[in-house]
């Protein structure tokens, strides 16, 4: 035996452990897809214990060509009427048009779908969820298999793995509980996510009204400055007099400033103006006006 044989019979080996590894032993693929048969049967009243040996029988425990390329778990074939992928695989005849699915959770949906919607099917569901003798030979007679020994096959499956313990008892109502669990945590993050986006919301909104308002505080005209507290008793009067008659400035068109005063409230009761103040005291500012200085009103 030359060196090239040696080596060829070892890669040969090594693929063929590669793939065995690879493959699900039967309890496997059932531990695998047992909650998902318990969960078609509560919305479809299929016994889970046939949908797992339906799945175990016709996918080869999920490592048959047309499971592992097609992710087709249950040999349905693409009928009339069929509008999603196709994958060719020999069964009858060479080539024949199987379903593929993105998923295998979605074959188990679609075998749900297609024995509840074809009218061949309908008085399995007459049938008590718990007999799934019945129900084996129910699905032979309504054509599913054309293997003669279909539902026996079906039966020993179920028999030899105690599937039917899926179909009632504490299996059955643990794994209702976790459903309902499921589908209370289902709501309640749907809820939180609403809230989330809501919350998100208002800040969006609460830090464009922020952005609005020092915008406007930007655009504010600042206040004058104050060089002394206003007293209450330097305030002017709060009957003016007649517009008519103006106050007559002290001798020599003088006044000393007051606590309080401006030149502004200086002009008016002078019958003046700022700028003509100004004028007449070079270097007077009107934001540094001392107490006690005179200045020129007129």
């Amino acid at each position: 035996m030359n060196c090239r044989t040696i080596i060829s019979i070892i890669l040969i080996a090594a693929a063929t452990m590669q793939l065995q590894a690879q493959n699900l032993t039967r309890q496997q693929y059932i531990n695998k897809y047992k909650d998902v048969a318990i969960k078609q049967m509560h919305k479809h009243k299929i016994p889970a214990s046939i949908i797992l040996a339906q799945a175990c029988l016709e996918s080869g425990d999920g490592n048959s060509t047309l499971a592992r390329k097609a992710n087709n778990h249950f040999g349905i074939k693409c009928h009339n009427g069929w509008k999603g992928k196709g994958y060719k695989h020999d069964d009858d005849a060479k080539g024949e048009c199987f379903r593929k699915y993105n998923d295998p959770i979605d074959s188990f949906t679609d075998h749900s779908y297609f024995l509840i919607s074809g009218s061949r099917y309908n008085s399995l569901f007459d049938l008590p969820i718990t007999d799934y003798k019945a129900w084996a030979h129910g699905l032979k007679a309504a054509g599913y298999a054309t293997n003669p020994k279909y539902a026996k096959l079906l039966i020993d499956i179920i028999e030899e793995y105690k599937l039917y313990k899926y179909d009632t008892g504490e299996a059955f109502k643990e794994s209702k509980a976790q459903l309902k669990a499921a589908k209370k945590e289902a709501k309640l993050q749907k809820k939180m996510r609403k809230l989330e986006k809501k919350a998100a919301k208002a800040a969006r909104k609460s830090e464009k009204a922020k952005i609005k308002l020092e915008k406007l505080k930007g655009t504010a005209p600042a206040a004058a400055p104050e060089t002394a507290p206003v007293q209450p008793t330097a305030q002017p009067e709060a009957q003016p007099a007649p517009k008519t008659e103006q106050p007559t400035a002290p001798v020599g068109e003088t006044y000393t400033i007051k606590a309080g005063d401006t030149l502004y409230s200086i002009a008016r009761r002078y019958g003046t103006t700022v700028d003509e103040i100004t004028r007449l005291n070079p270097g007077l500012k009107a934001t540094e006006l001392k107490i006690g200085t005179q200045i020129r009103i007129k």
